[in-house]
């Protein structure tokens, strides 16, 4: 029980000694890439033997400040940041050039002297943003009931950005309205005053706006039916023609088929016709053999013949005669008249 009012005093003083280790609260600093900034130091301390600046944590520089007898002493851990930084502004506040994205971060210096126990601290947030670009403006789906337009104007970035805030301004009144946020609803009379837009994009360092925007030039054509439902009407109208087009492209290839279904079968129904107008005509055909009997002709007699043309009657059938063969010549009589 009696070491317990040492163990509070020994609390306590830590607690002060922490306190007055940190010289008051945090900085927050921004900066452009490409740019500059200063981290300001202040200090209170006579005697100083080193300035110790950290950038997460991790050494960044160590100073030894300079006497009547000695220029001071700057170490840079690290080669790739020598060229960029800079103290020539006195007091050893540090000046960082050529931004980069990467430089944001928690920074921290660290003021040693002989005259304090502890080194007093300060501390800083660094921020490096980029310009904002130009933004860019989006004008959606448009109602358009008794002469009034209504409509949503969106603005956006093309790429996202850290940090950056949405307003709108409200041109040719006589004092302008201001509305945060990326979306503005619009509601315009036909026939009214014109009336334009603009959308402002802000970060910590810039600020853009677009191009002003006129509610005469999209709501023009106002006081026709909603532009959904023209919309929905051209889907309809374009579907309908698609479904017509696939129809008359089906009944087009259903009659190329049945035609030339037709043709094959036309084609042979009359090759069967000509197969069996040959093979009837094979059957009922009757050659005649007809054999000569060479007969010699005297010389002289040839001036003195005459021939007489002879008819071959056609072939009779007799039931009671006996068949007869291919073979059987027939004689042919010839008249001689002299």
């Amino acid at each position: 029980m009696a070491g317990s009012p040492t163990g509070l005093i020994h609390v306590f003083l830590l607690c002060q000694f922490t306190a007055s280790a940190t010289s008051g609260a945090m900085k927050e600093l921004v900066g452009a890439i490409g740019g500059s900034v200063t981290f300001p130091l202040t200090f209170t301390e006579k005697q100083i033997d080193s300035i110790v600046w950290s950038f997460n944590r991790t050494t960044l520089i160590t100073i030894q400040p300079g006497t009547e007898s000695k220029n001071a002493t700057v170490i840079v851990t690290s080669n790739r940041n020598r060229e960029r930084v800079d103290f020539s502004g006195g007091g050893y506040s540090l000046k960082l050039n050529k931004l980069r994205k990467n430089d944001s971060g928690s920074y921290s210096v660290q003021i040693h002297s002989s005259s304090s126990q502890f080194p007093s601290t300060q501390e800083y947030m660094l921020h490096v943003y980029e310009q904002v670009s130009k933004p860019k403006v989006t004008v959606g789906l448009q109602s358009n009931k008794n002469g009034t337009c209504m409509t949503n104007l969106t603005c956006y970035m093309e790429r996202e950005e850290e940090d950056v805030t949405y307003s709108w301004e409200t041109l040719g009144q006589t004092v302008p309205e201001f509305h945060n946020g990326p979306i503005l609803s619009v509601s315009w009379r036909m026939g009214g005053k014109d009336t334009a837009f603009i959308c402002i994009v802000r970060n910590p360092i810039s600020n853009s706006s677009s191009s002003p925007i006129l509610t005469r030039k999209f709501c023009e054509g106002g006081g026709g039916p909603d532009s959904l439902m023209v919309i929905l009407i051209l889907l309809l109208g374009l579907i309908l023609l698609s479904l017509l087009l696939v129809g008359i492209a089906i009944w087009c290839l259903q009659k190329d088929k049945e035609k030339e279904s037709t043709e094959r079968k036309e084609k042979k129904d009359t090759h069967q016709e000509i197969s069996n107008f040959c093979s009837h005509s094979g059957e009922n055909t009757e050659y005649d053999t007809v054999s000569y009997i060479a007969k010699t002709v005297p010389m002289e007699d040839l001036a003195s013949t005459l021939y007489s043309t002879v008819q071959i009657p056609r072939k009779m059938e007799n039931p009671n005669s006996p068949p007869t063969t291919p073979d059987t010549p027939r004689l042919f009589t010839y008249e001689n008249v002299i």
